[in-house]
Order: C-alpha cells, then structure tokens, then sequence
C-alpha cells in the first residue's frame, strides 16, 4: 500500500467529524466491535475496531463503491476463504539480522499467510476491467505460490525440519538410521547374552541422554563394564552404556550434531528467501487485513438487509432505517427492530421532535446519528434502496445524562456544556442532535435557553435535530419557516408506541396517561389534572384533538392504500389473463398453420396423382377431361384450405366474411363483388344445395374463380356495369388479369415467408381459370424473395416451367411460371 493510499484511507490528514464523546453516546464503538466479530483473522478485526468517520467526500464515495463492488464480487463468486490469515509481522520484524530463522511451526503459520493470499489474489482476479476499486485492491497483493511451495516441501511431520529439505540433510539422517539400528542391534545381543542373562533387569535397550544403556541390576553392575548414566527410582537398576557401544553412541552423536547444523543451515537459507520479500510480504498483511475487513462489513450488511444509499449535500431520506444495534439483536432473535422513516430537505434547519414517552424520540436521533457515521466510515448502513444520506463535516450529539459527581457536574451544567461546545462548532455541513434540548432547569429559562439555541445553531447554517416535551419549542417550530414539528405516535386505544414519524404537528406528552397506565390511584391523577392551569389543559386538548385527527387521517389513507392495491391487483391479473390468452392465442394460431401447410401438402400430392392419372389415360387412348378434373381437385382443395384457416383464425380479429352467413336469393346472371380479393364480378351458376362454392366471371378480363358463397356480397342492380371500386385490404391473394393468357401477381416489399402462401393461391387461381402462365413481380431488392419464389416453383407439381420476364415483361424483377396442361 503506497502512502498516499494509506492516508486517503485512514482520514489521515483530516479535521475528525465527531469528537470522542459522540462516538460514545451514539454507540459506533459497539458497532465496530460487531465488525470485528465477523472478521476471520485478528488483522481484520484490529483494522474494523479502527474505522473511523470521514467528512471528506471522494473517500465515502471510494468506500461505498468499492464495499458494493466486492458484495457483487460475492454474489458471483461466493465468499472467499481466508484461513489462515495471522498477523506475521512479527516473525518478518524478526528476519533482519544475519543468521536469523525461523522454527518449522513459525515457518507453517508464514506458509499459511501466503495460501490466504494466494486465494485472496484468485478472489480478486476477476475485478479487472469490471471493479476499478477491488482492482487497486488486488494490486497490492503480490501471490508467491513457489515461495508457500517451498516452505510446505521443507516443513516435516511434527513441526520438524523434511529430510527432504535438502539432499545433505537426508543423506545424514539415512547414515545415522543406519548407525542406531546397528547398535541397537549390538546391545540387544549383549542383552540376551545367556553368560549375562541374570545381570539385566529386563531384555531392553532404552536411551539417557540422548546414548544408548541397557538396564542392568544394582547388585551386578559390576558384571557390565560400562559408563552408568542413571538409575531407577527404586535403586534397583542402574543404565549403563557398556564400553562396547560408547564408540557407536559418539559417532550417533557426531551424526546428530551435524544434522542440528544442517538443518538450521536450511532454516536460515529459506528465512533469507522471506526476507528479500519482506516488503511485498508487508503490503500483503496490510491488504488482506483491509480485505478481512471489508468482508467483515460485507457480511454485516448481508446479516443487516443494509444497502449503499445516496450521498447528497443536506438532504436526508432514510427509507425503513432500523438502527444498527438493535437490528442486529434481532437479527440474533433477541426482539423486534421497528423501522422508521426519517426525512429531511435542505431547507430545514430545525426538526423538533416531541410526543409520549417511549415513543421513539432519542431512538430516532440515534438512529441517524448513528446511520450517518456509518455512511461516513464506508460501511452500507440498514436502510431500504433508495435512502439519502447526507455528507456532515460535523457530528455532535448531547444524548442521555452526563452529570459527573467527580467533576462536580450537575445534569443541567452538563447538558449545558455541550450546547457551549455546539455553539461554537456551528458551521454550514454540522449536526447537532439534541436529547430534550434545554431540560435539568426551570421549565421557563431551560425553554427560553434551547430556542436562543437553536435559532444560532440554525443562523450559522448546522442543521439541527432536537426532542423536546417543552411547548414553546413546539410552538417556536411552527413560527419559523426554518424548523419543522416532527411528532412520534402513541397508540391511545392500546397505549403502545407506534414508533411512526409525523411530520407537520407536534406530539403532547400524555405523561399523565403514562402514568395511569403504569397504576397511578386515580385520585392522583384527577388532582394532577386539576392543577393544570387553563392554558395547559387547552393546549394537551388541542393536541390530543389534532393526534386524533392524524389517527383517523392515516386509517383513511390506510384504506385507501389498501383499495388501489386491490385494484392494482385485479390490474394484474387482468394483464395477466390477456397475456395467457395471446399466448394461447398464438399457438392456436401457429398449430393453424401447421394444419394449413399439411392440408396444402395433401392436396398437391392428390393433384399430383390426378394429373398423373389423366397423363397416362391421354397415352392410352382413352377421353380426358382436363378441365373438369382441375376444377374438381382444385375446388375441393380451396374448401379444405378454407376449413383449416377458419379453424387456425385469430380470434381477436375482426370477423372475416367466410364466418357471415351465406347470402340468399343469388341467382346465374347476378352482380356479386368478391369480399376477400375486393373484386366485382358475375355470378356464372346459380348456388345448388349442398354446394360450397360457385364460380364467378371477375373483372374486365372475365377470369373464371370458384369462390366460397360466404364470401360473396350482392350487389344492387346493374352496379356491375360500374367500374370495380379500389379493393379492400385483404387477406387474400390479389390477382391481376395480365395481357396474354395469363395473371399477374405482385409480391413487392413481402418477405419469401409471406409471399410463398400468395403464390401458391395464385396459382391455384389461374389453373382453375384456366390460365396457362402466371406473372409473379417480385421486383430485384436483395435477390433473395427472387430466389425464394424460383426454388418454390421448382418444386411445384402444377408448374411445367418459369423464366425470368423477357423486355417489356419486367425482366429480371418478374418470374413467368407457365403451368401444366
């Protein structure tokens, strides 16, 4: 961490925004010991414990982002193990000097620290690019994976220094295996030496001091010649290295000693490796202990409901604020947290907080007081999305008794200490929050003394939060366009506190309703009443008639509130049964579709075989009637096409014609217009019974279509010798008779989708008129609605062959589909 980073930090550098005493009455002290709690290493609690507010306002902001940008980081990728984590700067303080090491279990606590960091450096990784703030967060930690390597190859079993550390500490330790296993071997020859057998107190070989003996009985000692090295407890026995093994115990010993000396060799060589690393080794400690710490916080706000709110220059909306202690008891099951919602605007210097007692007054300015320090110490505080928080260069609270019997400081000199010491902090960007501002003296001069107060504190710019049961501070809110009355509810029919901010009227006191409650003899509280002067009972009347008031308005609001969300909700359903109903709608729609397309298939593949069949009987010899077949296939293959589309149809469309009734009375001869192709025309054939479809004479060019009944429409008289009206949009396909033996059909601007379904009615309708090509104008574009309609026609068992439209026809932007006989 480079030193500027630190100091931004740490608000080093900084005017502080609170003094001691404030911490303490608004409890940060305790909250930052909640922090701590959930750090995992002593580091990250060390550094939370010191979080400290900041008045300036590129560190909030640098604090907030970086604290939502790692809750983000969390929710992608989960929390990050730190196990661990131990503060090793006390074995790096101790790698300075020339020969200095570290034991093997020192050496597992480094390698530990370095796994933490190696992890924490995964964490971070994917911050790149994405989380600027973790980013520089992940800069500062510097992974040494070989190094944690090395020092886990050369830790042992038992703390002890690896026989793989290196190849000379093996090749001793080998060599003297090999020396105590031979002399083991020795001596429990000599033990079991029969000529000897009664001179040993048991058939063992044991070790003092580090050599090999055997036990040998006091009485014959002197039956071993040996060094003695110890004896029992009793007496009895006496440990003697006999002379045979004092050679093997010296060269065990000699081995021994160069293995201590080896292995410290090793020891310094890998305390030498830490400490050219010593610094990057200390900015990890410092950047996994800020890591620790901003975790600690993560959790905390996740345990909390916290969000990061807005930081803005006076204006405060603190939306469902619980405060932080006691939402954190509940959080444990230890009683209910009641939110609150606090709102301030720039323009509101004074906001005079009155109502019963119990009823949430000094808990409010707690709450903010203590949601404020928060915000300025980086952490997300226990606020609903959306809440405003302003940025204080001062913070001073004046809650609770502070009278000291040492000082000699009554409650009142107390209390009036601290005002002194807000009058002079008064400044633009200051908060004052004031617990029954004025109290501990006469009712009269304490009442005078706090409106002085709070009109200077106003006058210099601080904005000021001060509770009161005082009635000329109620009335000094309503005369100033600076202050605001602000009460807290009390539940007058169960006599609870609702713990509810009014804004706009004062809040009475009801102490001698408390005090029935709490069992007062009602002779008591019927002679306190009596004693009130006139004045007073006027204004509790008029209070408790405006709490009423305010009582029956929030119940009327409440209903109301209640009615729009039943009517929002049918709202929703509303929405919600329509949107089911399109959706149902669009498959119906699209299963129509299919039908249609399979009906279609059936119907080519039958006219396929038709024209088959009259192919092979024209080979034979045999009379054909071309036209009649045609008009057969093709009219039941439109009645079939009809049905399906009828079935497939939009619902919420408008009605089409082949869902009307059949027209009556139509006779051979009659003007009729053709509803779906916006065309007139002459009925050819009289409807028969039974009979679907009839053909009709359409247009100037007298093209013979067979045309469902229901989609015709009698014209008057003689409106058949008036020229066509301009046709309706349709759903049909639109044909024109082309000059020569053929028709036209225009597919400009559709999509090949679109326009495949067109061009296969259209040909439909030039073979039951008996037409021998179709001009298809798709025009040039893209190429794309050409090549569409060419592979179509390819495939099409009605279509003998196409070309491209010759000069005069269109050329390359009309398709000609000449159609079998």
């Amino acid at each position: 961490m480079n030193s500027s980073t630190g100091r931004s930090e740490a608000g080093a550098g900084a005017e502080p925004c609170a003094d001691a005493q404030t911490l303490v009455v608004l409890e940060l002290g305790p909250l930052l010991e909640r922090v701590a709690s959930l750090a995992v290493s002593p580091l990250g609690a060390e550094r939370a414990r010191a979080l400290r507010p900041c008045p300036d306002r590129a560190v909030v902001e640098r604090r907030q982002r970086r604290l939502s940008q790692l809750r983000e980081l969390m929710e992608e990728q989960g929390r990050p193990t730190l196990d661990g984590l131990a503060d090793v700067r006390p074995l790096l303080g101790r790698l300075g000097p020339q020969g200095a090491f570290l034991v093997p279990e020192e050496l597992e606590v480094m390698a530990d620290f370095l796994g933490a960091a190696g992890r924490a450096a995964s964490f971070l990784a994917p911050s790149d690019g994405v989380h600027d703030e973790l980013f520089r967060l992940a800069n500062q930690i510097t992974p040494m994976p070989e190094l944690a390597k090395e020092l886990r190859r050369i830790i042992g079993p038992g703390h002890s220094v690896s026989s793989a550390a290196s190849p000379e500490l093996g090749r001793l330790r080998r060599e003297a295996g090999r020396a105590r296993e031979s002399l083991r071997a020795q001596l429990m020859g000599l033990v079991g030496d029969s000529s000897l057998g009664t001179a040993f107190s048991d058939q063992v070989v044991t070790q003092r001091g580090g050599r090999f003996v055997v036990p040998v009985k006091a009485d014959a000692k002197g039956r071993v010649a040996g060094i003695i090295h110890d004896t029992s407890g009793s007496g009895a026995t006496c440990f003697v290295e006999p002379l045979d093994a004092v050679e093997g115990n010296n060269q065990l010993a000699l081995l021994g000693a160069k293995e201590r000396e080896e292995e410290i060799r090793v020891l310094q060589r890998v305390a030498w490796q830490l400490a050219e690393q010593s610094q990057a080794l200390g900015e990890n400690v410092a950047a996994l202990a800020k890591l620790d710490c901003l975790l600690a916080q993560a959790r905390l706000a996740e345990r909390l409901d916290c969000h990061q709110p807005r930081l803005t220059e006076g204006e405060v909306e603190l939306i469902r604020a619980r405060h932080p202690l006691l939402a954190w008891r509940a959080s444990m099951g230890k009683g209910a947290c009641v939110p609150i919602d606090l709102r301030l605007d720039p323009d509101t210097r004074v906001l005079v907080i009155s109502g019963a007692n119990a009823g949430g007054k000094t808990a409010t300015l707690k709450t903010l007081g203590l949601v404020t320090l928060m915000t300025l110490c980086g952490m997300h505080p226990p606020l609903d999305r959306g809440s405003r928080v302003a940025l204080y260069s001062w913070v001073a609270a004046e809650v609770g008794d502070d009278q000291d019997l040492d000082r000699d400081l009554s409650t009142f000199t107390a209390h009036a200490g601290r005002l002194a010491g807000m009058v002079k902090r008064a400044k633009p960007g200051a908060l004052f929050l004031i617990d029954e501002v004025g109290n501990g003296t006469d009712p009269g001069e304490g009442s005078a003394l706090a409106t002085a107060v709070l009109d200077w504190l106003a006058a210099h710019g601080a904005t000021v939060l001060a509770t009161t049961h005082y009635h000329r501070l109620k009335a000094y809110a309503n005369l100033h366009s600076h202050a605001q009355n602000v009460s807290v509810a009390f539940d007058r029919a169960t006599g609870a506190p609702t713990f509810q901010l009014h804004y706009g009227a004062p809040g009475f006191s009801d102490a001698l309703g408390v005090a029935a409650r709490l069992g007062f003899p009602e002779s008591i509280i019927a002679a306190a009443e009596a004693d009130l002067d006139q004045a007073e009972r006027q204004t509790v009347a008029l209070l408790r008639e405006a709490e009423a008031t305010r009582q029956q308005a929030r119940q009327e609001r409440a209903q109301a509130s209640a009615e729009r969300l039943a009517a929002q909700s049918e709202r929703n359903e509303a929405k919600r049964l329509k949107r089911q109903a399109a959706q149902e709608r669009a498959g119906a729609l699209a299963e129509g579709k299919r039908r249609v397309r399979e009906v279609a298939a059936r119907m080519e593949k039958q006219l396929a075989e038709v024209l088959e069949q009259s192919r092979q009987e024209k080979e034979q010899g045999k009379p054909v009637k071309p036209g009649a077949v045609r008009q057969e296939v093709y009219a039941a293959r439109r009645e079939a096409l009809s049905q399906v589309e009828k079935a497939a149809g939009d619902p919420e469309a408008p009605p089409s014609p082949s869902a009307e009734a059949k027209p009556q009375g139509l006779k051979e001869g009659d003007a009729v217009r053709l509803a779906r192709l916006g065309q007139q025309g002459v009925l050819l054939e009289a409807p028969s019974e039974g009979r679907e479809a009839v053909p009709v004479s359409v247009g100037v060019a007298g093209v013979r279509v067979m045309v469902p009944l229901s989609e015709l429409e009698p014209l008057p008289d003689g409106a058949h010798t008036q020229p066509a009206a301009k046709p309706r949009p349709a759903q049909g396909v639109a044909v024109q008779a082309s000059g020569g033996d053929g028709l036209e059909l225009k597919l400009i601007g559709k999509t090949v989708e679109d326009a495949l379904p067109l061009v296969d009615k259209a040909l439909d309708q030039a073979l039951v008129a008996g037409r021998r090509e179709v001009k298809l104008v798709h025009g040039v574009g893209t190429g794309r609605l050409r090549a569409g309609v060419r592979a179509y026609l390819e495939r099409h068992p009605a279509v003998a062959s196409f070309r491209a439209g010759v000069r005069g026809e269109g050329g390359a932007g009309v398709t000609v589909a000449e159609l079998r006989d």
